[in-house]
């Protein structure tokens, strides 16, 4: 089902809604085990160099006594600065959620993968959040059965990328996320034949985001849904890439745009991009210089919030999460 009025109203019946600012409580540090794959292959294989991250956990501010219900958040390729961690983890956990947000990148020595996406392969984000998944499970303040997981850009990527069986069975057995939200997700790289788990997923796309199009989240969640996947979408047609960033839309002439590009995961983790018929499985930064130096390829794009209120998918979020979690 796709939603297209300016605030997305429409789904679960919510409407947007700006979300006052508060202090933020200091979040609790949260360490755990993860790996740097090399790519999808390794992830697959639960390889890769083992180390140590960490993420930012905080609780809702009045605790039940029952377990609570937790959102394992992957960032963005501005990392941990980009100003959504602040505003998603305010608003679900006054809904009575606990965050914990995933740092993929300072404990790895960078702090952003906008000038690089070489630099951190986009299997690591991915990983990291599974990884997480794995360490919550045994953490008995949380339900096992209420675990989700929210993405933006490359975050939001990894996201529709962990709703898969084989992907979830790798790296955490039995279990399975609850729910999956993504915000402006890049959908030219996916899986090439998908097998879903039953997790409803919430796709955010921005009609006017040339980093991301939503042309593309639209045609991936068409084919999800023919392999049997829960797919709602909620579209601001005039939304751009990172809509609810903490600064205006900005565009820029640098940046290599992946959007050109079709990416598939193989079964095997393999990456096959089919305008070019570069394969690649194991190298994510010297597969990304590959596709640079091929025909076709496209620089810049357009990011930042605005005209619609920057807060504008919170109140969706909130509610997915809240049918999804059962709250």
């Amino acid at each position: 089902m796709i939603f297209v009025k300016g605030t997305c109203a429409s789904v679960h019946g919510c409407a947007g809604e700006c979300v006052e600012p508060r202090r933020m409580i200091a979040p609790d540090i949260v360490r755990f085990s993860t790996r740097t794959p090399r790519g999808f292959h390794d992830l697959l294989a639960d390889a890769g160099p083992q180390r140590e991250i960490e993420g930012l956990l905080f609780l809702p501010p009045d605790v039940p006594h029952e377990r609570l219900p937790l959102v394992i958040t992957a960032i963005g390729s501005r990392g941990m600065k980009s100003g959504r961690e602040v505003l998603y983890a305010q608003a679900l956990r006054a809904a009575g959620m606990a965050v914990l947000i995933v740092d993929s990148y300072g404990p790895r020595g960078f702090a952003e993968t906008v000038s690089d996406q070489g630099v951190f392969p986009w299997a690591g984000s991915l990983g990291d959040a599974l990884y997480a998944f794995r360490a919550m499970l045994n953490d008995p303040r949380f339900d096992p059965q209420r675990i989700a997981m929210l993405g933006y850009s490359r975050g939001g990527s990894a996201s529709v990328l962990a709703c898969e069986e084989r992907m979830q069975t790798a790296i955490v057995g039995t279990a399975r996320f609850a729910a999956h939200v993504a915000l402006y997700p890049p959908c030219y790289i996916r899986w090439a034949t998908p097998t879903p788990t039953n997790a409803p997923l919430l796709m955010l796309l921005g009609g006017r985001d040339n980093l991301a199009p939503a042309s593309q989240g639209r045609a991936y969640a068409d084919i999800l849904r023919a392999a049997g996947a829960r797919v709602e979408i909620c579209e601001f047609p005039e939304a751009a890439h990172s809509f609810d960033a903490d600064g205006p839309v900005r565009a820029d002439t640098v940046q290599h745009n992946l959007s050109a590009r079709d990416i598939l995961i193989e079964a095997d983790g393999t990456l096959f991009e089919t305008t070019t018929g570069i394969r690649d499985a194991g190298d994510w930064a010297g597969f990304l210089k590959r596709l640079e130096a091929a025909p076709g390829t496209v620089y810049g794009g357009a990011s930042g919030a605005g005209p619609l209120p920057r807060e504008v998918a919170v109140a969706p979020i909130r509610a997915f999460l809240q049918t999804a979690l059962g709250m």
